[in-house]
C-alpha cells in the first residue's frame, strides 16, 4: 500500500497490485471535513468490481480487437466478457514502481511507471512508455498520465480511468443526484458496443436523482471546452466534479454502494465505430492526458 497526503486530505493506492486504488478523502471547501468520495478495492473484491483502474490501449470493449494474438491472448492481461468480447484493455492489472515523491501540507505529487511484461518484448506496446502521475491537494486528486511513443509506428489508443464514486461508507447512492455540463447519449448495441450518437436530446445538464436508477450507459460530450459529471446530495453543501472527459461510461453496481463514473478520451470499439474518437500517439513522441475529481461547493 502507498499513501499520499496533504494536511486535510488522503489518498492511498496498491501500486504492485495493478495501481488499485484503495481510499480517497478529500476536505470539503466548506467546512474542512473529509469526505470519503472513492469505494476503494476491499479483498475479497473482484478487481474490477471497486477501486479504480486504467483502461489502455482501449477503453471498455473492441471487436474485433487487434491485440488478440500472442503474446497478448491468451494471458493473465487479458479479460473479457459474458460475451467473449475483450474489456478494459491490457494496462488494468500491471504492477506500477514509485520513480518520483513530493510531500507537503497543501500539495503532494507522486509518479509511478508501469512494469512491462517480459513476454511483451519485441512489440509496440513495450516501446509505449506510461507514467501514472498524482497531484494531491486539500480538495482534489488529479491524475495525469504522460505516455511516450519511442517505437517507429504510430499508435491509435483509448485511454479511461474506471473509479467507483460514493458520498461516505454510510450513504447510498439512491440518496444522491447526477448532474453534468450536458451530454449526448451514445446508444449501445445487444453487445454493449456503440451504435450511434442520440443528438435530439441533452443529458446531464441538471440533476437527476440516482434514486432506484440503473445505469449503464455512455455519454458525449455537448459541451468540449469543460465536460464534467458530478455527484452531490440534497443535505451536503458540497458537490463532487469528475472532470476531464471527452466521454464518460456510467455504471450503477447492483449493491447500490457505489457509482462507476468513468472520464475516457473515446469510446468502446473506438477503431471500429465512426464516432470513436481515437488519439494518436504519434511515433518518437509524448503526449499527456488528464483527469481531475475534486469538491466543490455549491
Amino acid at each position: 500500500m502507498y499513501q499520499l497526503k496533504t494536511k486535510h486530505a488522503l489518498f492511498e493506492t496498491f501500486p504492485t497490485g495493478g495501481g488499485q486504488w484503495l481510499k480517497l478523502e478529500l476536505a470539503s471547501p466548506v467546512d474542512g471535513k473529509k469526505i470519503s468520495v472513492v469505494a476503494g478495492h476491499k479483498s475479497p473484491d473482484p478487481f474490477f468490481a471497486s477501486g479504480s483502474f486504467l483502461m489502455f490501449p482501449w477503453v471498455n470493449r473492441l471487436e474485433p480487437n487487434p491485440w488478440a494474438r500472442e503474446p497478448f491472448y491468451p494471458s493473465i492481461h487479458w479479460l473479457t466478457d459474458g460475451n467473449g468480447i475483450p474489456l478494459h484493455g491490457l494496462y488494468h492489472n500491471l504492477p506500477r514502481t514509485l520513480a518520483r515523491e513530493k510531500v507537503s501540507d497543501t500539495e503532494s505529487t507522486c509518479e509511478f511507471d508501469m512494469e512491462i511484461p517480459d513476454t511483451w518484448k519485441g512489440t509496440q506496446l513495450s516501446q509505449i512508455q506510461i507514467r501514472e502521475c498524482y497531484e494531491l491537494t486539500d480538495s482534489a486528486l488529479t491524475i495525469v498520465y504522460k505516455l511516450k511513443n519511442e517505437s517507429d509506428t504510430d499508435l491509435p489508443f483509448a485511454l479511461g480511468i474506471h473509479p467507483y464514486f460514493r458520498w461516505n461508507e454510510d450513504e447510498s447512492i439512491d440518496d444522491l443526484y447526477l448532474f453534468g455540463s450536458g451530454f449526448f447519449k451514445v446508444k449501445l448495441g445487444d453487445y454493449l458496443l456503440p451504435e450511434k450518437v442520440i443528438t435530439e436530446q441533452i443529458f446531464l445538464s441538471g440533476e437527476e436523482s440516482l434514486g432506484g436508477v440503473k445505469l449503464d450507459d455512455l455519454y458525449q460530450t455537448a459541451d468540449k471546452l469543460s465536460p464534467f459529471v458530478g455527484i452531490f446530495s440534497m443535505n451536503k453543501k458540497e458537490k463532487l466534479l469528475i472532470e476531464g472527459g471527452d466521454f464518460y461510461q456510467i455504471y450503477t453496481p447492483q449493491d447500490r454502494r457505489s457509482i462507476a463514473i468513468e472520464p475516457m478520451t473515446g469510446t468502446g470499439n473506438f477503431l471500429h465505430y465512426p464516432g470513436g474518437s481515437p488519439r494518436i500517439l504519434p511515433k518518437q513522441s509524448e503526449k499527456k492526458i488528464q483527469f481531475c475529481i475534486r469538491l466543490d461547493r455549491f
